[in-house]
């Protein structure tokens, strides 16, 4: 990244040649195409905590490679510091910053010319996304997106996760809480690399998700609160400005994203947004079937095959 900062990407089926590869049969003199440039390219943007190794994102990249457009790739940009990443800049993953994908669209768009680029995000990832889409509005040079679970509000997640039920209390909050920690453990040396300095010995005693981003998260992304952090990094205002088809698919029952955390009298007067929004599913789950599967894999991947 230009500020010297490292993602990985991972591909599959793999990553394709941005030239077209020829096979030369010697015995009777023809050349036939034995690679081709991709027709399609889907980047994939996990939740928080999240990469390329989940279920949900590798049935997805195997449904679009085989039944989505014709000679589509996927991509998946996973966050700084996870799948194995070394992280070498103090920055963080977080809700506000886009730089990385905007980063990642440019580089596709130059090294694949005439290659239809798509993006799909799962909750952080989602976010990261809408928020992306609307700072670029027509200049946008995605050719369709969906979201999966964005919480639009960041605000209103947080309050969500923070209410005392059991859920909350006893596996939500200890699993988000022990992930950010471990994250801060593994990541400790650059995160304090550069001129700032964070509280990490709090950090590493945190209870809650809030005190992670009060210590570490708002101030490693320039902000002075945890609020202010919150506020500027929902991708809510950002809705009304996005000029690329995307589809948005989110759960009534979501215990994170609360249905009025959703813009959806937006959804309905912007041309270009469509909201589907389901009575089950909870935050990333969608499972359906007596052999369960994930429910939302061939609608997107025939809202693909039919934008890209």
């Amino acid at each position: 990244m230009s500020d010297g900062g490292l993602v990985s990407l991972d591909w599959f089926p793999k990553r394709p040649s941005s030239e077209a590869v020829l096979s030369a049969d010697a015995s009777i003199g023809s050349y036939t195409i034995a690679e081709s440039i991709p027709t399609s390219i889907v980047i994939v943007l996990p939740a928080s905590m999240g990469s390329s190794s989940e279920y949900r994102i590798r049935t997805l990249a195997k449904s679009l490679s085989a039944n989505g457009p014709s000679g589509c790739h996927v991509v998946v940009l996973n966050h700084r510091g996870f799948a194995r990443t070394p992280m070498t800049t103090p920055r963080v993953p977080s809700f506000h910053y886009t730089s990385d994908l905007h980063e990642l669209v440019e580089r596709l768009s130059r090294e694949y010319p005439g290659t239809s680029l798509g993006a799909i995000g799962y909750s952080m990832g989602a976010n990261i996304l809408t928020k992306y889409l609307g700072e670029q509005g027509k200049e946008c040079k995605l050719s369709a997106a969906t979201t999966i679970c964005c919480p639009f509000d960041v605000t209103k997640l947080y309050n969500a996760i923070a209410q005392p039920t059991l859920f909350n209390t006893h596996v939500l909050q200890p699993a988000l809480t022990g992930a950010a920690v471990r994250f801060a453990k593994r990541n400790s040396d650059a995160i304090q690399s550069g001129p700032r300095k964070y509280d990490l010995d709090s950090t590493f005693q945190a209870k809650t998700v809030l005190e992670v981003d009060k210590l570490l998260t708002a101030p490693n992304a320039g902000f002075s609160s945890r609020e202010g952090y919150y506020r500027q990094s929902s991708s809510r205002p950002y809705v009304s400005k996005i000029a690329t088809p995307l589809l948005a698919i989110n759960s009534r029952d979501d215990p994170m994203v609360p249905v009025d955390a959703i813009p959806i009298e937006v959804f309905r007067t912007n041309p270009y947004t469509t909201l589907l929004l389901t009575n089950h599913g909870g935050h990333l789950g969608f499972l359906t079937g007596a052999i369960p599967k994930i429910w939302y894999i061939d609608p997107v991947t025939h809202f693909f095959r039919t934008t890209l």
